[in-house]
């Protein structure tokens, strides 16, 4: 009988550039097994979900609120 791998076979870049921020104000997008974390520029979580594209528009848009102020 095979036996079946319980690891992840994704291969997608976690730290793809998909955001429209400036450099300097963009979240860091971190793959953790199957969840995305979400980190400002000082290093504190934003947002922790299992999908990727929730995960950066939650960040973007909580970063844009913290730009303008």
């Amino acid at each position: 009988m095979p036996r079946t791998s319980r690891k992840s076979t994704n291969t997608s870049n976690a730290q793809l550039n998909e955001s429209n921020l400036p450099r300097s104000e963009q979240s860091t997008i971190v793959e953790h097994g199957k969840k995305f974390a979400a980190y400002d520029k000082n290093g504190r979580l934003i947002i922790l979900g299992y999908d990727r594209k929730i995960v950066q528009d939650y960040a973007d848009a909580q970063s844009k609120i913290r730009f303008k102020r």
